[in-house]
């Protein structure tokens, strides 16, 4: 297994720690978010996973993912529901993290 999908699982392991410490304490929207971000994890390591070897499509797709999100964060902010936008913020902090650590060749 690469250094790339070894980061995600250990990124994803640490946020499904994290949601069971903040579920615990009855944190509930925290815990709700911590498992968001495990979920964006798992999303770019599956696309990862699968476009590993065809470079052209897996950048195309690593693009796609967060354009997605940023166009669900303006209907958000447009239509003035807070939670919304803070979760497609959240994607799309979680999405700029994980582009960082993606390999270039």
């Amino acid at each position: 297994m690469n250094d790339f999908l070894i980061w995600c699982d250990e990124r994803t392991a640490a946020c499904q720690q994290r949601r069971k410490e903040l579920a615990a304490d009855q944190r509930i929207d925290e815990a709700r978010f911590e498992q968001i971000r495990a979920n964006v994890y798992g999303v770019f390591r599956a696309v990862y996973a699968a476009l590993q070897n065809n470079p052209a499509a897996l950048g195309k797709k690593l693009r796609e993912i967060p354009a997605a999100w940023e166009e669900s964060l303006q209907l958000a902010q447009q239509h003035g529901d807070a939670e919304k936008a803070y979760i497609e913020q959240l994607k799309l902090d979680t999405a700029a993290e994980i582009l960082r650590e993606v390999p270039h060749d």
